[in-house]
């Protein structure tokens, strides 16, 4: 049977040959499980043809090639509109392995005088589809083009236009306007887009502003297929090109408008109702219909009364009651089109509009947190949606009041809430949160809210926001603070609060704080320096330190003393001093510090000693850093921070003030001056090169000498070749002998001798060794010689001179030449005429000796005439 197709084709072919066809088509592709695909060829021809194609070749990119029968219309294709055939074909493929393959037809004839295309009827008609098959990416189905490719439009008029792509994968889709291609899929050779012809890569509207000319005009729409990566990447798993034809006539009618809202979203299981109104400007009736992916699914599908045609004005409702099956991380597109009836002659217009609608996962219900220890368990309903493949979990400190827009899903990052795990499967509702092993820190409130996830990675609307506090049964530090400076005899200030809910009948007392500290040479070797037996006695002065050189670390022990019953019922988190170290740098000093604490600093205040030794206020921060400016050079400055935080609970001091140990700089100019904008020209003529340079006007004017460095070789080493104080921003170097070329910088000096070298700048020699096209040899002493004009920087030649005959006359490698019109050969003058010269002249250039050749047609004139040559 396929021998006999393809015998019917070749049949077809030739009586076609020359013949009007192929007007629009594409290619679609549905993925039936495995590695078995069906391939849909549609194409909108001319009727009644004689190059009408009962059957097809389909190219599947495999080595592969099928003849595909036409299966609309009893095989023969249907006529939908005047001068419109829609012919429909379809064929099964299973492949052998998973790849990516490019599905492709290719018929000899488009349609004859198509404007954009050059001599069409001659260029074939090709379309392709590209699909990825790949177990691990899942179903690869391509794009469902609701919209017909075959359309209309007026000379002076917006022409608008689009393909109506659903995805039944969910996969999120781009549009591109790409070359129509012809023999092989080779782009057409002449094609041209018109001007104000684009594509909204998102929604696909096609948009020509406006048509100038009228005829048949052809464009190829390439979508691409985007699937989404658990990472919330997108990597591209096919595409697949529409060729559409748009006819532009003469009218005087105006488009159709169409209004309705642009984006939405709507809850699972929530019904989304709303108007679409089109009118025309023109008082013509009005037909308003719509395409989209909610119209395709097959369970509830969204419901659009069309088409609904009106005088004037055509208005219908979108309706749609959404279940969990809708969820999925693209949004939907909806597109409505009107489409006016003007008068007879008059050609009639569309419009289109395109509605994005997200159908988003409920919010877990009633979410629970309960302290445990030093952990919060975390619990909430089971998601209503049976599509739910697990949960999100995110958490901050203290609530943030978030209230979601309604197209706001998951967590947003503003909100300072951050992900911090996630549960597997429907059912796992329960989360413990111990801060990956570390354990929470008592006296901080948590906050928390958890998200359902779906399988295509789309996320639900976030939980109202749930919080609790571990129980207050251990000491919370507070203050970690150096009350003196000192290499020996510094001191430190801690306190804390103390345990409020402590179990009296499994810890009875009496009790003790053991105080431990370590410092920054080993932070983890905690040891006793202090003990308080007063369960209300919640501070302790360390002394006999050496806070100058040290960050400190502290934590507060409860130990119940009770006699044959002793024990450590637990430590507070550690806490360390606020640790600064100041740098003196031009004019300023930079403080930075850092600090290991369990409670919230929210800022930081800086003092500056004065010359009574008291310390002020000079400004705060957020940071933990802080510049001090505008200072004098060479004198010594000392300062303090003091951080300003809190507890997310009551009953614990607020704020929680802490002091740094005094740190101090001395201002000291140790950066260079700005690099310098260079530039060098040359002087071909005077062999000069003038470097010249500049710097921007931010720059500080704290420059004392200019250095002018050199090397003759590109690579080499740059030496000063002139130097001068500021102000000086010019240099001519030559006149040069050897060469012109050089690579050149230049160094700015200040008066700490700081120095900073600029970007080095190249520039190659001069080329200008020329020779003349005449010389007259003859003994008058004027013009007897061929020799070059002045040059410079040239090592030798390799000069031949040849007659009209082909013989060569004359060589040499002396760059002067000299020649006297004398054969080199015969001893004999040459006669008057025209010679021909190659010459390659090695100059001395940036890199070295570098060849260049030369050659051109020599005039030579005698005085008298010379005997043979």
């Amino acid at each position: 049977m396929k021998h006999l197709f393809t015998t019917m084709l070749v049949l077809f072919a030739t009586l076609g040959a020359k013949a009007t066809h192929n007007r629009a088509g594409e290619i679609t592709i549905e993925f039936l499980g495995g590695l078995t695909v069906r391939a849909t060829v549609t194409t909108y021809t001319v009727p009644d043809s004689p190059a009408d194609r009962p059957f097809l070749e389909v190219n599947w990119g495999d080595g592969s090639i099928d003849t595909v029968p036409r299966v609309n219309g009893n095989g023969d294709g249907v006529v939908i509109q005047p001068g419109v055939k829609k012919n429909i074909y379809t064929y099964e493929h299973s492949y052998a392995s998973s790849s990516t393959y490019t599905i492709s037809m290719e018929d000899p004839n488009r349609n004859g005088g198509i404007v954009n295309i050059p001599n069409s009827i001659n260029v074939p008609f090709y379309i392709e589809t590209q699909i990825t098959l790949n177990p691990f990416a899942g179903p690869s189905s391509t794009p469902v083009l609701l919209n017909p490719p075959i359309d209309d439009g007026c000379v002076g008029r917006v022409y608008e236009h689009n393909p109506g792509a659903y995805d039944p994968d969910g996969d999120s889709l781009s549009y591109e306007l790409t070359v129509c291609a012809g023999e092989f899929g080779d782009p057409i050779g002449g094609y041209l887009f018109p001007n104000g012809i684009s594509i909204n890569p998102v929604t696909g509207d096609l948009v020509w502003d406006a048509p100038t000319q009228q005829g048949e005009y052809n464009f190829a729409i390439k979508i691409v297929e985007w699937r989404r990566l658990s990472d919330g990447s997108y990597f591209p798993v096919g595409y697949m090109i529409r060729d559409m034809q748009v006819t532009i006539l003469p009218c005087n009618n105006n488009p159709p408008i169409v209004e309705t809202i642009n984006e939405i979203c709507v809850e699972a299981g929530d019904t989304l109702e709303f108007l679409v109104k089109a009118w025309d400007p023109d008082g013509d009736p009005v037909t308003l219909t719509g395409t989209g992916g909610p119209l395709q699914q097959a369970t509830n599908p969204a419901t659009f009364n069309q088409p609904v045609s009106a005088q004037d004005t055509a208005v219908s409702t979108f309706r749609w009651i959404t279940n969990c099956s809708h969820v999925q991380v693209q949004p939907y597109t909806m597109s409505f089109r009107a489409e006016d009836d003007p008068p007879l002659n008059e050609q009639s217009l569309v419009d289109y509009h395109t509605t994005f609608i997200t159908v988003v996962g409920p919010a877990p219900e009633n979410p629970q947190a309960n302290a445990q220890g030093n952990a919060i368990q975390l619990s909430w309903d089971q998601s209503v949606c049976g599509e739910v493949v697990g949960y999100k979990v995110y958490r901050r400190i203290e609530e943030y009041g978030f209230v979601p827009d309604t197209c706001e899903v998951g967590v947003p990052t503003y909100t300072g809430y951050q992900f911090i795990g996630s549960t597997s499967g429907l059912a796992a509702t329960t989360y413990l949160d111990d801060n990956g092993g570390a354990g929470l820190t008592m006296g901080l409130r948590y906050c928390y809210m958890v998200v359902a996830c779906f399988p295509d990675g789309a996320v639900g609307y976030a939980s109202e926001e749930f919080c609790e506090e571990l129980n207050r049964d251990l000491p919370i530090i507070t203050n970690v603070s150096v009350r003196n400076t000192d290499l020996v005899n510094g001191s430190v200030y801690v306190a804390w609060s103390k345990p409020t809910e402590l179990d009296t009948i499994q810890i009875p007392g009496p009790y003790e704080y053991r105080v431990l500290r370590s410092d920054i040479t080993d932070p983890a070797n905690f040891q006793v320096v202090g003990t308080n037996f007063n369960l209300n006695d919640t501070v302790y002065v360390d002394t006999i330190l050496n806070t100058k050189e040290l960050e400190l670390y502290y934590k507060i022990e409860l130990y119940n003393a009770e006699p044959g019953n002793e024990f450590s019922v637990g430590e507070s988190d550690q806490a360390s001093s606020v640790y600064i170290i100041a740098i003196g740098t031009d004019n300023q000093v930079q403080i930075v510090w850092g600090e290991t604490v369990p409670w919230i600093n929210d800022t930081f205040e800086i003092f500056r000693q004065q010359q009574n030794l008291s310390f002020a206020y000079i400004g705060e921060t957020t940071q933990h850093t802080y510049v001090d400016t505008g200072l004098a050079n060479g004198i010594e400055q000392c300062y303090l921070v003091k951080s300003i935080g809190h507890y997310s609970i009551d009953g614990v001091v607020h704020p929680i003030v802490n002091w740094s140990q005094e740190s101090c700089a001395t201002p000291t100019d140790s950066i260079p001056p700005c690099e310098q904008n260079l530039t060098v020209e040359s002087d071909c003529d005077e062999l000069l090169n003038n470097v010249s340079w500049n710097q921007s006007p931010e720059c500080p004017n704290d420059i004392v000498e200019y250095r002018v460095l050199y090397t003759s070789t590109y690579g080499g080493e740059l030496q000063v070749i002139a130097t001068h104080d500021f102000p000086w921003n010019e240099f001519a170097h030559g006149p040069l002998e050897n060469t012109m070329a050089g690579c050149y910088a230049i160094a700015a000096v200040d008066s700490f001798q700081n120095m900073s070298i600029s970007d080095t700048f190249c520039i190659d020699a001069c080329s200008n060794y020329s020779l003349p096209n005449v010389f007259t040899p003859g003994g008058d002493t004027y013009n007897d010689q061929f020799r070059p004009f002045p040059y410079a920087f040239v090592e030798s030649i390799d000069l031949k001179i040849y007659n009209r005959w082909g013989l060569k006359v004359f060589e040499t490698t002396d760059p002067e030449i000299l020649w006297d019109g004398t054969n080199q050969s015969t001893k004999l003058p040459c006669s008057d005429g025209v010679y021909y010269y190659i010459c390659t002249v090695n100059e001395l250039r940036l890199t070295g000796v570098v060849p260049r050749d030369l050659h051109g047609f020599l005039h030579l004139i005698r005085n008298s005439e010379p005997g043979p040559n």
